[in-house]
């Protein structure tokens, strides 16, 4: 994680002193990424790249798992690829709709379909003020299913990222951590 940093963050510095002008002219859209450690001392991290930049590192990323802007799933004898894109395929055919509804008495889980949007959302019920929220544009899950075999296709989720209106992705809260990534 932190290699893939750096990775990005190097990129950053070595584009912005040639082509800075050009990304603002395009007004290319931004993934951007933020983390706020509570605590104390507090730490944030914020992570803002034109969605172009991140399409180039993932060609640059040197690791075992990704290669090509595809990225090799390992689901440990779980559901294959190949079922998690039936799957998909299924959710695309019902349209609007609530698929899974997990109500305990320590979480609620629920999985549908609104729109244009896969929204998953997570909510701890124990008092510890956990929430997970995401919300992907279809167009985006089709394109990460579009790589062959156990492999999501991260740039072709990229360059669909590139084409959606600006938005939230994901939003985790919990007691000590925050964490938001959106397009702009």
């Amino acid at each position: 994680m932190k290699k893939v940093f750096f990775t990005c963050i190097a990129l950053a510095f070595f584009l912005s002193g040639t082509s800075n002008r050009a990304f603002a002219q395009a007004k290319a859209p931004w993934l951007h990424l933020e983390v706020k450690e509570g605590g104390e001392p507090s730490e944030s991290i914020k992570v803002n790249l034109p969605l172009s930049m991140v399409e180039v590192a993932l060609n640059v990323i040197k690791h075992e798992k990704l290669k090509d802007g595809c990225f090799k799933l390992d689901t440990h004898g779980k559901l294959s690829i190949a079922e998690l894109k039936q799957l998909w395929m299924e959710v695309k055919k019902a349209g609007e709709a609530e698929f899974v509804s997990v109500e305990k008495k320590e979480e609620s889980v629920k999985v549908s379909r609104s729109g244009e949007f896969l929204l998953v959302k997570v909510t701890d019920l124990k008092g510890k003020q956990t929430h997970v929220d995401i919300k992907v544009p279809l167009p985006v899950v089709d394109a990460l299913f579009s790589g062959s075999g156990e492999e999501l296709n991260l740039k072709a989720a990229i360059q669909s990222l590139q084409q959606t209106k600006s938005g939230e992705i994901l939003t985790v809260q919990d007691q000590n951590t925050q964490v938001r990534l959106w397009v702009e």
